[in-house]
């Protein structure tokens, strides 16, 4: 391919991904100013900015904001570090590693309705103790989910992210390499958690630092686990600007579009707080890590993070667990720890609309999918092929729809979107998840791609000169469990958007996590259930298939070619002439 064709291609891409993001910017933007002109607003002025000030709702919104947006990310980020510094090169840490891609492939709202089913007053987890050990015959006048200080959101967010951030270590460690130096440093006597301390999460840290960004800029912006389990009065600030953007006055749009630019100004000023604490964080400890000391008490804090780690994660999988639990109850009376009858009705009764949601979930997710990783296999490709696009703007600009907030600029999208017809299409859907789905794809596949070895490539080419040929049976094929691993990541991203289909499909198109998150709150748990069942099963499934096809496909393949050959053979001559 051309150097010329290479740039022009990379710098298409880079332009279709920023136009949509600058236009939702600036259509949330000019609302912010009172500048609005399908409202008959021309004038640019600061009403919107001295309302949304006066507001007390705001305030509350924003304070309550900042204790979840914060104080989850720092808690998962410990519990993450300290599970890996515990279990690194252990053989029971390799079950826990198993267990992390299904919790990572359940979508948010899933997770969030399987919590608020084990923690509710009538939960599970208040069941299992009732009334032997409570004393409780009825449910308690308790506040354990929804509560006003958002204790239930913040376990949530650290119950979805933690496992987030302890896959994207364990994937990094090989640039570090941890393996030598645990030896090293245990042959001069250091203690295994003095060792992670003090050497390797200082060199793991600068690794991690995106990742880190994106579960800050997701915990504060989050709309569908607030939605579900967080706080109600007062609510998040995200969930805040949601319903003011929802409201049936118009007028409101000119303060939610002001409120979206300081929770844009928010994400951008904690995570500036957040390298500044790090910043003196490490000069304050940094006699403390080389004091040469092979113990410390500060280890204690480590062993205090497995457990609570431990805790977590065994909460995500039994919050899983109750999910099909309530889908197939005919009666559960509290405070008795299983059914007491069961039943397939519920599934029956709820079959045409789980049918629909489920293949409005599946096209959207497949086709938004599979357009990311042609886009990406193209982008990576032409980045190979280009020395000079290794520092290309996509590189960057692929970050900004995952740390923007998208109640920031999907409601300016919407506008363009009524503007050129196409509110309320499938084709919208599938172009705002692409959005949120190609960020992960590209750099889920990036790193194997263009470590791919090209000497097969090459070697194939010359003994057979069919490039696109060789590129689709060679290259890719030895790519498959990349491509396949990326695909489920994609998936499941697709999957677990709630706003983005509420906001482009104007309630025309209603997908699982649509429905699912609306459902939460009317108290049918067995209906919730069933779709939140559903909701977490299609990306398991996706993600076993992307761990079991590449080892078999090669062996079926050949089973199968050998089969038909052999059905050849047995033809007879004359028939085939």
């Amino acid at each position: 391919m051309p150097l010329k064709s290479v740039r022009f291609i990379t710098w298409l891409v880079a332009i279709l991904l920023a136009v949509p993001v600058l236009i939702g910017l600036i259509g949330t933007l000019l609302p912010a100013f009172h500048y609005f002109p399908p409202l008959g607003e021309y004038h640019v002025t600061f009403a919107a900015w001295i309302s949304l000030l006066h507001s007390s709702e705001f305030y509350s919104s924003l304070k309550l904001t900042l204790a979840t947006g914060i104080i989850s990310p720092i808690i998962a980020l410990w519990m993450a570090l300290s599970l890996l510094a515990w279990g690194y090169q252990r053989p029971f840490f390799q079950k826990i590693e198993n267990l992390l891609a299904p919790i990572l492939a359940i979508p948010h709202a899933a997770i969030a309705i399987g919590l608020l089913f084990l923690l509710s007053p009538s939960g599970w987890l208040m069941r299992l103790f009732s009334p032997w050990l409570t004393g409780f015959d009825r449910p308690p006048n308790w506040i354990t989910v929804q509560d006003p200080y958002g204790l239930s959101l913040i376990f949530a967010i650290i119950m979805k992210e933690m496992p987030y951030l302890l896959f994207i270590m364990l994937a990094s460690l090989h640039a570090i390499d941890a393996r030598k130096t645990l030896e090293v440093c245990q042959t001069l006597g250091y203690k295994r958690l003095t060792i992670w301390r003090k050497v390797l999460i200082p060199q793991l840290y600068p690794i991690i630092r995106m990742p880190i960004f994106i579960v800050i800029a997701f915990s504060l912006t989050v709309v569908d686990l607030a939605l579900v389990i967080g706080p109600n009065t007062p609510s998040t600030l995200a969930v805040t600007l949601f319903r003011w953007f929802n409201d049936p006055s118009l007028s409101k749009r000119f303060i939610a579009s002001a409120g979206s630019i300081a929770l844009v100004l928010v994400i951008a000023f904690v995570i500036f707080g957040w390298e500044m604490a790090h910043y003196f964080f490490t000069r304050l400890t940094k006699a403390e890590r080389s004091n040469g000391k092979r113990s410390g008490p500060t280890d204690y804090f480590l062993r205090l993070g497995v457990v609570l780690g431990l805790i977590t994660l065994s909460s995500a999988f039994v919050s899983l667990v109750i999910l099909p639990i309530w889908s197939l109850t005919r009666r559960w009376r509290f405070p008795d720890a299983l059914p007491a009858s069961w039943t397939l009705d519920n599934v029956q009764h709820a079959y045409p609309l789980l049918l629909e949601l489920s293949s409005n979930t599946l096209i959207i997710a497949i086709v938004a999918t599979v357009i990311a990783c042609l886009m990406s296999a193209l982008m990576l490709e032409t980045k190979r092929l280009s020395k000079t696009a290794k520092n290309h703007p996509f590189d960057w600009l692929i970050y900004v729809p995952i740390l923007l907030p998208q109640i920031g600029f999907l409601f300016g999208l919407h506008i363009l979107l009524i503007q050129i017809n196409l509110n309320g299409t499938l084709v919208a859907i599938i172009g705002l998840h692409l959005m949120y789905v190609l960020p992960y794809v590209y750099l889920s596949l990036k790193g194997p791609y263009l470590a791919y070895q090209e000497d097969y490539l090459v070697q194939a080419n010359r003994l057979n000169n069919r490039p696109w040929r060789n590129y689709f049976f060679i290259k890719l094929a030895m790519l498959k469990p990349a491509i396949l691993t990326a695909f489920a990541i994609g998936f499941s991203v697709s999957i677990a958007q709630y706003l983005p289909t509420l906001i482009a499909g104007d309630g025309r198109y209603s997908t699982l996590t649509t429905e699912a998150v609306a459902q939460a709150a009317s108290g049918d748990r067995k209906q919730v259930g069933s779709m939140a069942l559903l909701q977490a099963f299609f990306p398991v499934f996706i993600f076993w298939l992307a761990h079991a096809l590449p080892p078999r496909w090669t062996k079926w393949r050949l089973s199968i070619y050998l089969r038909i050959k052999k059905c050849y053979k047995q033809i007879p001559k004359q028939s085939l002439k």
